[in-house]
C-alpha cells in the first residue's frame, strides 16, 4: 500500500512545479558560489519537466540525490540548504511530500541568507500555491502523523525544517485572505435614538455571559477573545439597556467562520465596514462587535472599560454627558455615539497617564 505522503501521480506533477519555484528562488544563494555546477538546476528543470508530463517517475529519485550531492561543494549554509532545496523538487517525482521539503529547505536557506527572510518566503510560498495547488497539498499527513516518508520522524520533521513545514500545513488549511469591504454598510439604514439611560442591573453580567456562550457555541476557535465592553460592563454606571460585546477573530474577511455563524445563531447583521462588524439580537439589546485579533479598536474598548470601572470621578463624568446627550433628539444610534467622543477621548488620555491597562 503506497504511503500517504505519496500522492496521486496528477497531484505529484501539479505540487512539483510549485515546489520548483520554491527551490528557484533561492538557487542563486547556490550558484553565486558555485556558478559551473548546474546540478541544483537541472534538479528544478527536470521537476518541471515532470510537472510537464515530459518525464515519468523512473529515475527522478535518483535525480534528488545528484542535486543534494551539489551541497558539498559550497561552504555558506545557505547555498547548501539551496541545493537541497532543488533536490527535494526533484523527489517529488517519487513522493509528494518532497514538495513541502522543497520549499521548507528554500525557507531555510533564506533566512541563512539573511535573518527574516525565511518569514517572508514562506509567505510567499502560501500565496504563490494555486487552489488546485493548495488542495493537494492538503492531502498529505500533518507532519510527524506518517512515518513511512519524508514527513514522518526523519530529517524534515526536527528542526527549522519542521518547524517550516508545520508553518505552510498550517497556512495551507486556511483559505488565502481576501481582501476586507471598503465602504460602510449600515443594513437597515438609519435609526433614531429612542433608549434612555437605565440605572445600572446587576443582571447584565449575567446577560453577557449567557451570550458569551452562545457565541462560543457558534464560533469555537474563532472566537480568539471574548470581552463585555461598554457602559453596562462597569458595575455603578447607568447604562442604555444594550449589553455590548467585543470579540476577536483571527480574519475580520473570513466571514463564513465568523460572521456566517453569528447570523446562524440568530444575530441580525447591522454595520459592516472596514476592519469592523456588527451584528444584534433582533430585540437590539445585545451588540456583538467583530474585529479582528489585534485591532487596535479593541485595546481602546479595554483602556476605558476598566478605567472607567476604577476611577469613580471619570465614571460619574460619563454618565452625565451621556445623560446630558439622551436628552436630545438623535437621527441615528452612531450619531449619538459621534458626540461623545470628545469626552470619551479625554477619558482615556487620563487613563493612559495613570497607567491604567486593558485587562486580559
Amino acid at each position: 500500500m503506497l504511503s500517504p505522503q505519496s500522492l496521486p501521480e496528477a497531484d505529484r506533477r501539479l505540487v512539483a512545479a510549485w515546489a520548483a519555484d520554491c527551490a528557484e528562488r533561492v538557487l542563486p544563494l547556490f550558484e553565486t558560489e558555485a556558478p559551473d555546477d548546474d546540478r541544483p538546476r537541472d534538479a528544478i528543470a527536470r521537476a518541471r519537466a515532470f510537472s510537464a508530463g515530459e518525464l515519468d517517475a523512473a529515475g527522478e529519485i535518483r535525480r534528488r540525490f545528484v542535486a543534494n550531492r551539489a551541497s558539498q561543494v559550497v561552504t555558506a549554509p545557505a547555498a547548501k540548504a539551496a541545493a537541497w532545496s532543488a533536490g527535494q523538487a526533484a523527489g517529488v517525482a517519487h513522493m509528494g511530500a518532497h514538495a513541502l521539503g522543497a520549499a521548507a529547505y528554500a525557507a531555510k536557506a533564506a533566512e541563512l541568507d539573511h535573518p527574516g527572510a525565511g518569514a517572508t518566503e514562506i509567505v510567499w510560498q502560501l500565496e504563490h500555491a494555486s487552489g488546485p495547488v493548495r488542495s493537494a497539498l492538503r492531502l498529505l499527513p500533518l507532519l510527524g502523523t506518517d512515518p513511512s516518508g519524508p514527513l514522518g520522524s526523519g530529517l524534515l520533521a526536527s528542526g527549522v525544517l519542521g518547524a517550516n513545514i508545520r508553518t505552510l500545513q498550517d497556512g495551507l488549511h486556511r483559505r488565502p485572505r481576501r481582501p476586507d469591504v471598503t465602504a460602510l454598510e449600515l443594513v437597515g439604514g438609519t435609526e433614531p435614538v429612542r433608549v434612555e439611560l437605565h440605572d445600572a442591573d446587576p443582571h447584565w453580567p449575567d446577560r453577557y455571559r449567557e451570550h458569551r456562550q452562545r457565541i462560543l457555541d457558534a464560533l469555537g476557535a474563532d472566537a480568539v477573545a471574548i470581552e463585555h465592553i461598554g457602559s453596562t460592563s462597569v458595575p455603578g454606571l447607568a447604562a442604555k439597556p444594550i449589553v455590548d460585546i467585543v470579540v476577536a477573530v483571527e480574519d475580520i474577511t473570513a466571514e463564513e467562520d465568523s460572521l456566517d455563524p453569528l447570523l446562524a445563531a440568530g444575530y441580525v447583521l447591522r454595520v459592516r465596514e472596514p476592519r469592523h462588524r456588527m451584528v444584534r439580537t433582533p430585540e437590539r439589546d445585545v451588540h456583538v462587535h467583530l474585529y479582528e485579533q489585534g485591532a487596535p479598536e479593541i485595546d481602546e474598548y479595554l483602556l476605558l472599560r476598566d478605567h472607567l470601572r476604577s476611577n469613580a470621578d471619570d465614571r460619574a463624568l460619563y454618565e452625565r454627558t451621556k445623560r446630558e446627550l439622551l436628552s436630545r433628539s438623535w437621527d441615528d444610534m452612531n450619531d449619538y455615539a459621534d458626540a461623545k467622543t470628545e469626552v470619551i477621548l479625554a477619558i482615556k488620555a487620563r487613563a493612559r497617564r495613570t497607567g491604567d491597562a486593558p485587562a486580559g
